[in-house]
Parts: structure tokens; sequence; C-alpha cells
């Protein structure tokens, strides 16, 4: 394992249970520190696992994204939860590598805990335009209703013309939830009363 001053400093601040020293540690990592951070998502610490994340999420390459993506499945929800939204900071540097890893970021809009499910959509509007056909793809191949909820309302926050025009194919979804995120969000977007219009 790594043995730069950084990174057994930023290892100590996790040991010390020091959110906020831990914090400052990692955002002092670099990518020379990556290969260890990746090693230690194997840790059996469930703290030291999430901070690896925290840090691959700030300093991590291209390479980085599969293994942070692996977490996903991880047993611990606070864990699952910080890849979700480390992909999306990867996204945001490497968004070619990310991309092809949105299918499996979508399927924990169906995870067992509330807070993962809430992530990665939040996680999937960050991603932008390249999440929107693992979204299509939940609502039109999918039949768990949370999860269907939570995608047609990621769309709605991205509140790009790419998930208009997936929402504008929900009006009449069954749902009454997803619904009300495809009016709101072609509404907010200045869409549904061009849809109306040309309706008429």
């Amino acid at each position: 394992m790594n043995s730069t001053t950084q990174f057994r400093t930023f290892l100590a601040a996790i040991a010390a249970d020091d959110d906020e020293r831990t914090e400052r540690c990692a955002l002092e990592l670099t990518p020379a520190d990556e290969p260890a951070l990746v090693e230690l998502l194997s840790s059996p610490n469930d703290n030291e696992r999430w901070w690896a994340i925290r840090a691959l999420a700030a300093c991590g390459s291209a390479s980085a994204a599969v293994p942070v993506a692996k977490c996903l499945d991880d047993p611990v929800p606070a864990v699952r939860a910080a890849a979700a939204l480390a992909l999306a900071h990867l996204h945001r540097r490497h968004p070619t590598d990310v991309a092809s890893l949105l299918d499996r970021l979508a399927a924990r809009l169906s995870d067992e805990e509330g807070l993962v499910r809430q992530v990665a959509a939040d996680a999937l509007a960050m991603c932008g335009d390249d999440a929107v056909p693992s979204l299509a793809r939940i609502l039109f191949e999918q039949t768990h209703e949370g999860a269907r909820t939570r995608a047609a309302a990621a769309l709605r926050k991205m509140a790009t013309r790419k998930a208009g025009g997936v929402l504008y194919a929900l009006l009449n979804d069954p749902n009454p939830l997803v619904r009300i995120y495809a009016y709101e969000g072609l509404e907010e977007m200045g869409l549904l009363e061009t849809i109306l219009v040309t309706l008429k």
C-alpha cells in the first residue's frame, strides 16, 4: 500500500474517526495515490471503504470508475450511496468511461435503502444526457414503480431536451407520480405549452 506521508495521514484520520480532518486529507490526495485507494476499497473496515470512495471521487482517473462501480453492490448502504455519488463526480472528468457504467448505477434506483435510491437518482441527474438511455430503460422496461418514479424525477431534474423527449412519452403513464414529474418537467422546460399548442 502507498507509503506517502499524505496517505498515511489520511489513514490515521480515518482511524481517529475525525471526519473534518479526513475530508481535508482526502482532498489533498493526488492521482498518484489512486492504486492505494483502489486497494482500500477491499478493506473489511466500512469507514475505510467509504473514505476511499470519497477520495477517488476527488482525484480518481478514468481507471477508477470500474472499481468504484463495483462498490454499488457493497453490503453497507452508506458505501453504496458514496459509490453512486462518486460515479457522478468521475463522470464530470471522464464522461466516456463512466457512461458505460450508468446502467449499473440506475439499478440502484430499486435499492432496498431509501438513501441509496435517492442518491442514485441525484447522481444520474448529475450525469446529464449520458444517463437518459439508462433512465429510459428503467421507465420502459422495468416494473418496479419506486425505481420508475425516481427515474422520472431524475429526468425532470436534468431538464434537457433529450430528457424532455422521454418525459413526453410519459404524459399518459399509469403511474400518477411519473405523470406528475413528466408534466412538471416539461412545463419547467417550457415544452408543455408547445406540446399543447401542437395538439390543438
